[in-house]
């Protein structure tokens, strides 16, 4: 056995000691029909776009609670899916990115994951991007349940759903039913301030809101690349200042629903990417997201559901770039723009008892795509895309016995100007008994090269390349899960999947200009495994492990930023009088960098604390991240002359939140 494998062989045996320590092993035995009823009864509507126990959507799936956010201390969704089985990040100093499954591109926008705020994507129309760090639209309290479905998605999605979806799910006025106040602070000067509330009138009028506001005046950090007095000895002081905003609200009444979430970041970059001048506070970001949606979702017929839904998104980012030339410096800016709304429309129809169809389409109108590149000297590049969006898709699934599921669906997408493509999905779903399921699930997807990819034309620097085509993925997947007592599940997982036409920025040999290609074929084959359990009063446990291997086909090479070992465990446990105390460990072997290096394996240890509430009123949260303060370093891009970016040390915050009214 490798010496990664013996540490990590280790560290299960050593998280599965600890459990008697907590009555974890009596927890599990004990006769709990409710805890049994609720993991094999919980509800599912991504997967396949209609509600679904666990056991019989297509796909591997996970679900994140409110109480488990809650419980773990989770204050932004990257915190989150760090937790996600065969799920790693990446983290830049600007930006959160996620990998899935060994694949994670060096600043790829997050553009192979498609994310859903109550099942309508967020990503925008410029880069293909969807945010998962601070600059995420929504407060992470807003959360009811997180929806995460593994694999191919553009059956139902479209593009960019190539890895996984992933579908944040918000709280409702009836759930809510109260106005509460949230006040957070942490070392680096950290603060953070919010305010919810909803509730469900007798009427059946359903709304909710939530609102906040955070700044974080961020940490120093030491580049051994700037190590020189010219630049401060490496030293990025008072540079990594991070804002933001956030506004969502939901109105629901008799199958209407209205929807409307804004944020809005400003993040000060302290790496000196692009070659800007060291520890110059004029190199930041700022983004802004507008999300608005009307839906209606009602049955027609006791056999017959229709879903219309229309929408509106607006996205803006606006870059900051200081340089330093021999006469002058220079500041240059860059600036996106996207702008869409779009339709559609399902029908659901169960045929009979045994035979449930989907058939849907969407259009989509991108009538604002621009990006725009320039300096103090003059313009450098300047263009608006306008372009659109038409897809039909269906699905079918067929139950022949009780305890077997078929699904067949097939997707048709045109773009206007980015090709077609046509996504076909299978899966087989065998329950041998009442505790046991076996999944074999089949798919493509695909992924339409983006504004930016296409049309990005710099005088000597970059040329674009409007006759690029789309990545595309198809995969297999063969699923066991398991229910071993009432409260005890497993499950794990084998997949293999190839991707083809890797959208990639190369040098043209011919005139020494960047330009975007179809570039590689990428191979990739793992396991996933993960043990977890529900205790009786209140907390939970769970231990994942994931072994992947992603190869570049054309040079035999293991591809960069991919970890071969992850491995998770987590416990939270209730104390006196409901005080939850809970703790995780994380550990991930070395990545390979895009210089031809490696990051050294690291574990990190999180704790938190929460509170009863006190006077029926007030509950305070506490939480140490990193807490054994470790140095560890993260692959950055070639926009970095850092070959590793080192990450956050230890972290500690205090939340304290009052309900105002019942």
């Amino acid at each position: 056995m490798s010496r990664q494998g013996k540490i990590v062989a280790g560290i299960i045996c050593f998280t599965w000691m600890l459990l008697p320590l907590f009555g974890v092993q009596d927890t599990l035995q004990t006769e709990n029909e409710d805890a049994l009823k609720k993991l094999l009864d919980s509800r599912i509507n991504t997967a396949s776009k209609y509600n679904q126990t666990l056991s019989e959507a297509p796909a591997s799936v996970t679900i994140i609670t409110s109480e488990e956010i809650e419980q773990y201390g989770y204050q932004n969704i990257d915190d989150i899916l760090r937790r996600i089985r065969g799920f790693y990040l990446t983290n830049d100093l600007n930006y959160s990115y996620v990998g899935i499954r060994g694949f994670s591109r060096p600043t790829d926008y997050n553009n192979r994951v498609l994310i859903l705020l109550n099942g309508t994507s967020i990503a925008e129309n410029v880069f293909g991007s969807s945010p998962i760090g601070s600059e995420f639209i929504l407060d992470i309290d807003t959360i009811d349940r997180i929806e995460i479905v593994r694999g191919p998605g553009s059956v139902l999605y479209g593009t960019n759903a190539m890895l996984g979806v992933i579908n944040i799910i918000t709280r409702d006025g009836k759930t809510q039913d109260n106005i509460k106040a949230a006040f957070r602070t942490g070392d680096h000067n950290f603060f953070q301030g919010s305010i919810m509330g909803g509730k469900e009138l007798k009427n059946g009028l359903d709304f909710f809101f939530s609102a906040q506001v955070s700044d974080d005046k961020g940490r120093n950090y030491y580049f051994s690349e700037f190590d020189s007095p010219e630049t401060n000895n490496g030293i990025a002081r008072n540079i990594d200042h991070d804002k933001y905003t956030r506004f969502f609200s939901h109105v629901k009444y008799k199958g209407f629903s209205v929807q409307f979430a804004m944020s809005s970041r400003e993040k000060q970059i302290p790496t000196a990417s692009y070659g800007t001048i060291f520890n110059d506070p004029r190199t930041k970001s700022t983004d802004s997201q507008r999300l608005f949606e009307l839906k209606y979702n009602r049955d027609i017929t006791y056999n017959l559901k229709l879903m219309i839904r229309q929408y509106f998104g607006n996205y803006s980012y606006k870059g900051s770039y200081p340089y330093n030339d021999p006469d002058y410096t220079t500041l240059q800016q860059d600036e996106a723009i996207g702008e869409c709304f779009g339709f559609e429309g399902q029908f659901g129809w169960e045929i009979k008892s045994y035979n449930r169809l989907i058939l849907g389409g969407e259009y989509k109108n991108n009538y604002h795509s621009s990006y725009k590149y320039w300096d103090t000297l003059d313009q450098r590049f300047d263009k608006n895309s306008m372009f659109q969006e038409w897809s039909l898709y269906i699905q079918d699934e067929y139950q022949p016995l009780k305890n077997v599921f078929f699904t067949f669906g097939l997707r048709y997408d045109r773009f206007s100007d980015r090709g077609e493509a046509l996504s076909p999905r299978a899966a087989a779903v065998f329950n041998p008994f009442t505790s046991t399921t076996i999944k074999l699930v089949y798919g493509n997807a695909f992924r339409a090269p983006n504004f930016y990819e296409l049309y990005y034309d710099v005088m000597n620097e970059a040329k674009e390349n409007p006759n690029l085509k789309g990545e595309k993925i198809h995969a297999f997947e063969a699923i066991l899960e398991q229910h071993f007592s009432k409260e005890f599940y497993a499950s794990i997982t084998f997949y293999n999947y190839e991707m083809k036409g890797l959208i990639e920025q190369v040098l043209d040999p011919e005139d020494e200009l960047l330009q975007f290609k179809n570039h590689h074929r990428i191979k990739a084959k793992g396991m996933e495994a993960e043990l977890g359990t529900q205790f009786k009063h209140g907390g939970s446990a769970y231990i994942n492990y994931a072994l992947q291997e992603s190869k570049n086909m054309d040079t035999g090479e293991k591809l960069s930023n991919s970890p071969t070992h992850l491995f998770k465990s987590g416990i939270s446990i209730p104390l006196f009088s409901k005080i939850f105390l809970s703790a995780e460990f994380f550990y991930e072997s070395s990545r390979l960098t895009v210089y031809e290096t490696r990051t050294d394996p690291f574990a990190l240890l999180n704790f938190s604390i929460s509170t009863p509430a006190f006077f029926k009123k007030l509950r305070c949260f506490f939480h140490i991240g990193n807490a054994l303060n470790k140095k560890y370093f993260l692959p950055g891009g070639f926009e970095h002359e850092q070959q590793s970016i080192p990450q956050k040390g230890r972290s500690v915050s205090l939340k304290v939140e009052y309900t105002v009214s019942r």
